[in-house]
């Protein structure tokens, strides 16, 4: 396992700038995404940073921070303006640097890249809202050191995590019924899946298993759950004909990722991020199980 003091020149892809003119308010809705997950089980510790900008959507536009520490959760959720990944109280460096200053919760916190980035858009599985103009998407593992403090009790932080950066023409309740993803990290390994429906009832996975070596192409998804629909295994068929199982040891926690405007009468898309350690080859890592779905009763 490698890792490099974080600048916007290591975090490649996923360090691209904010695209300020890339829509008009008569094109569909254009997002910037970046996104933060990291945990510590040792210190108990595990959150998300999400912020989403917009020229065209002003009610796409949002900042959260969620963080359980010891078992409680603090969330953070602020307007974000056009053009920007900083809000009133978060701050989101696209060279790895994180800081929140709200009076509920602080924290400072630096991810370094692990590995290279997982590249979704090298398949072009996300159905794309624009024919023709599809969805930028780059996933990396990464080590996060920093600190958490809640109460004024502050809690240092050692872990991993994992980065996602999305650019382009995006609104998921139209675009998908359902998907599923899993990410985990371990010392040697970082296991990145995902299985969408489509609004066309099409149903398509891709993912990619990376090492310090190379990148090998997810080409199956089957996903086991239990009587409540919660995460117990996943089946992965690889690119060189091989298969990986990685399977649910513990539960940490989770949160809901608001995915949509503040408020609709139509339909929603429900998101959960559920944290958990992992088992896979022989090895203990942690990650996420994201669901969605999207709900039409209204």
């Amino acid at each position: 396992m490698t890792s490099v003091t974080p600048t916007e020149r290591s975090w490649g892809q996923l360090s691209e700038p904010i695209h300020t003119d890339a829509a008009g308010a008569g094109d569909p809705v254009w997002k910037d995404n970046a996104y933060f997950s990291f945990w510590d089980p040792a210190a108990q510790v595990f959150g998300t940073v999400h912020v989403s900008t917009s020229p065209n959507a002003p009610s796409a536009r949002r900042a959260r921070f969620s963080i359980s520490v010891a078992g409680r959760v603090t969330e953070v959720i602020e307007p974000l303006g056009e053009g920007t990944f900083s809000s009133g109280s978060l701050h989101f460096g696209l060279d790895g640097r994180v800081r929140v200053d709200h009076p509920s919760v602080q924290a400072e916190l630096v991810n370094a890249p692990l590995f290279v980035a997982a590249d979704y858009g090298t398949n072009n599985v996300i159905p794309p809202l624009v024919p023709g103009q599809p969805l930028q998407h780059f996933q990396q593992a990464c080590t996060v050191v920093g600190s958490v403090t809640v109460d004024g009790t502050t809690v240092a932080v050692t872990g991993h995590g994992m980065r996602d950066r999305t650019w382009g023409f995006r609104d998921e309740s139209s675009q998908w019924v359902e998907f599923a993803a899993l990410f985990m990290v371990d010392e040697s390994t970082f296991i990145s899946a995902m299985k969408f429906r489509g609004a066309d009832d099409a149903l398509t996975a891709d993912g990619f298993v990376i090492d310090s070596t190379r990148s090998t192409q997810i080409t199956g998804i089957t996903f086991a759950r239990d009587a409540a629909a919660q995460y117990r295994w996943a089946r992965l068929e690889l690119a060189d004909n091989s298969t990986r199982v990685v399977s649910i040891r513990s539960r940490l926690g989770g949160f809901w990722v608001p995915a949509g405007p503040a408020e609709t009468d139509g339909p929603a898309l429900g998101v959960y991020d559920d944290f958990m350690m992992l088992d896979s080859e022989g090895r203990c890592g942690e990650g996420i199980f994201e669901q969605a779905i999207l709900h039409r009763v209204a």
